[in-house]
């Protein structure tokens, strides 16, 4: 009963557009109130909230986004486009596989599905239609794409899940790597396919010279991953660390490189920045409370008891973890189902002997599934806003990367090679 109530007092709230931050708040009040507790102990709300922000994992995350900022103005994403499109404009899908391609870089950097999807979207869109792609294709594409953003690291999910569950983070970015990008790999496939099938136009093979000038010019973002993530990989420091570092970076190439910051412009991108971490940070804290609720009411350990006395495996269980999240993601947004479910489904994988750490990834792609599914999609309205195009067109062509992504959170949750596996060969 109490579980039912928790859960319908959250969905009611956001479906009324109340916010994430306030949803949990006042859902995790009414419950403990609701389940018997003592009003006078609700001191323990900010008590709690504090403690759920003051990790040093989180710092990471006012960083990244103020290099996703940064980025958007420095004129990133349209050398990046630029240097695919000259390299595979000419194969069949070539645009949007160039698309995908500077996704994944994009990916690399900003660790934001949104942030990846408008910065591509913005400058491939129109090159994609004016080459004969269909609208609504080219835009499934760069959502696809941005659904990148959570799962390639640094993603923001996995600096999340991390501080939820006290994991490694640069066990999580390590673990999440291989099979970033393979989705994008799987993504440039199916996109070319249906090129192919679509007879979309090619074009014509650009010179090397020309390559080679855009090379040139997207050279200086291109290190931008190599700084974040390889630095991270080669221990030279941590996510933190390397969030600062890259956004320096990033500051120093707009100011010096593609000459598009200016000075003038940083009040503006400090303050977005700002809002943005008080919004994430915000939704963070009152997580903190939530999961004490949570325990409170031992709904964790109600779940765990019923499931194992119902399934001896773990295979059962985390293919309903992962159609629990995908039907929750046509919903919710990714972040509320995120601080709902760790406090429930991660004790549930460790009674199993599961690894947690191969659970936050199979997690994170389920999730990242969430902004192409209708009717909250979020990548399918920054597309739809930026072209005009209907939302239900962009998601009809988005269900082949739908399904791509539904088989690796499938295949990432049976094969532990994919992600643990990967992450210990790098930190041998």
């Amino acid at each position: 009963m109490t579980m039912f109530f928790i859960f319908a007092a959250v969905v009611v709230l956001l479906f009324l557009g109340v916010s994430t931050a306030v949803t949990m708040g006042f859902a995790s009040i009414a419950t403990y109130l609701f389940a018997g507790g003592d009003p006078a102990r609700l001191f323990l709300v900010p008590q709690r909230m504090f403690s759920q922000v003051s990790g040093i994992t989180l710092m990471s995350i006012p960083f990244f986004l103020l290099m996703g900022n940064l980025m958007s103005v420095g004129g990133i994403s349209k050398s990046l486009f630029g240097f695919g499109r000259v390299c595979l404009g000419h194969r069949w899908g070539g645009l949007s596989n160039a698309a995908i391609a500077a996704s994944i870089v994009m990916a690399a950097m900003s660790g934001s599905a949104a942030a990846c999807a408008a910065g591509i979207g913005l400058i491939a869109i129109s090159e994609m239609t004016r080459a004969g792609y269909s609208r609504s294709f080219s835009c499934a594409t760069i959502a696809a794409g941005g659904a990148l953003g959570p799962i390639i690291p640094p993603s923001i999910t996995l600096i999340l899940y991390a501080g939820l569950t006290s994991t490694s983070v640069n066990s999580l970015f390590e673990a999440g790597a291989l099979p970033g990008l393979l989705l994008g790999l799987s993504f440039m496939v199916w996109s070319s396919y249906i090129s192919y099938k679509n007879n979309y136009a090619k074009a014509a093979p650009e010179p090397y010279a020309v390559r080679w000038a855009a090379f040139k010019e997207a050279f200086w973002a291109l290190l931008t991953p190599v700084i974040v993530i390889g630095g991270i990989f080669a221990g030279l420091f941590t996510a933190t660390e390397a969030a600062a570092v890259a956004s320096l970076y990033v500051m120093f190439l707009g100011f010096c490189i593609t000459k598009t910051l200016h000075v003038k412009d940083l009040p503006r991108i400090f303050w977005e920045t700002v809002e943005q971490t008080a919004k994430v940070m915000f939704v963070i804290a009152t997580a903190g409370f939530f999961q004490f609720v949570l325990l409170y009411t031992r709904i964790p350990q109600e779940t765990i008891g019923f499931i194992t006395a119902n399934f001896s495996t773990m295979t059962p269980v985390i293919l309903l973890i992962i159609a629990i999240l995908v039907i929750m993601g046509c919903f919710m947004e990714g972040t509320a189902i995120l601080l709902i479910t760790v406090p429930i489904f991660v004790p549930l994988a460790k009674s199993f002997g599961y690894d947690v750490t191969q659970l936050g990834i199979v997690m994170c792609i389920a999730l990242a599934i969430g902004v192409l599914t209708p009717p909250v999609g979020l990548n399918l309205y920054v597309l739809s806003s930026i072209t005009g195009e209907h939302v239900m067109n962009i998601a009809k062509d988005a269900v082949g990367y739908v399904l791509i992504m539904i088989l690796m959170a499938i295949a990432v949750a049976f094969v532990p090679e994919l992600s643990v596996g990967f992450a210990q060969l790098i930190g041998e």
